[in-house]
């Protein structure tokens, strides 16, 4: 059990049905061959996740000045959720990385970091998915990704990544219709982004470590510059033609996976919040490529 005292727990009861493989001959077993386990598990979320009001904001570039795969802006419901404060660190990768290869999963890639303290980066979709699934079960919680089909499980109570439209609310900070999670201005006071000379220094990448930044209005941070983050939908350049209203999880298929956000070295066009683009998941190892992981409201 991983519970503590003072927060919320769930008991989580499991049967074990000895002497059979039939479930004939189980209504013929004695009772004394059914074997009750009951674990209490702690289902808060951790501390460093900030936890995203659900509510209606319009997504999409409302100034009209990206690209058209922004377009048309709309309305989008979002349920509530929690979210990693910051982009996952090199730190915590490797907390669970190391329980991970000891416990049979494989990655493609190690994962690299500038310091522990910095985002986590060469990591491919895949890697981050199975990463989540990891910190799942480390932590009792199920874990959300079919590691065979990489479909999401959005039931689950365990880490996923965040759906595009999740980013998106996110990303804002409760401010509707501006660039950036503050306002509609941007420089390197508020952001890691088109190579800041501060950052710009050691060789690549130029990242920052986490939490450099003030947060946005919901206490997550770095959500505009830094790295550029994997969302969970497959990318559609013309999803928001037919985007539901309501918790949308993107294009059933595709060849590249959302990435959102912006990172130190593109310029601030990339980094508002509207901004998508796609990159293959399963070579997408880049530099300034990085994520975060969400939970669920009510596991």
């Amino acid at each position: 059990s991983n519970a503590v005292a003072g927060v919320t727990n769930q008991l989580q009861r499991s049967c074990d049905l000895t002497g059979t493989s039939n479930w004939v001959d189980f209504v013929q077993l004695a009772s004394n061959s059914l074997v009750i386990t009951e674990t209490i598990i702690d289902l808060d979320p951790p501390e460093d996740m900030a936890f995203i009001p659900g509510g209606i904001f319009q997504m999409g570039d409302t100034f009209m000045e990206g690209d058209s795969d922004e377009l048309p802006v709309h309305s989008v419901y979002v349920s509530g959720f929690h979210m990693d404060k910051h982009e996952v660190t090199k730190a915590l990768w490797d907390e669970i990385y190391n329980w991970a290869v000891t416990n049979g999963y494989s990655f493609e890639h190690a994962g690299s970091g500038k310091a522990a303290n910095h985002p986590v980066h060469k990591v491919s979709w895949y890697d981050c998915a199975k990463w989540c699934n990891a910190r799942s079960e480390m932590e009792e919680r199920m874990p959300c990704y079919d590691l065979s089909t990489w479909s999401c499980n959005f039931n689950a109570n365990g880490y996923r990544l965040p759906t595009e439209a999740e980013w998106e609310k996110a990303a804002r900070g409760g401010l509707n219709s501006k660039r950036y999670g503050w306002g509609d201005l941007i420089s390197h006071s508020d952001a890691n982004y088109d190579l800041d000379p501060v950052y710009n220094v050691g060789g690549f990448p130029y990242s920052s470590p986490v939490g450099s930044f003030a947060p946005n209005g919901y206490g997550l941070y770095d959500m505009v510059g830094n790295m550029w983050e994997w969302c969970g939908d497959w990318y559609d350049d013309a999803y928001y033609g037919s985007s539901p209203s309501s918790n949308p999880r993107g294009a059933s298929t595709g060849s590249s996976r959302v990435g959102r956000g912006g990172c130190w070295i593109f310029g601030a066009g990339y980094c508002s919040s509207a901004d998508r683009l796609g990159y293959a998941p399963e070579t997408s190892t880049h530099l300034h490529v990085g994520f975060r992981s969400v939970l669920p409201d009510n596991p």
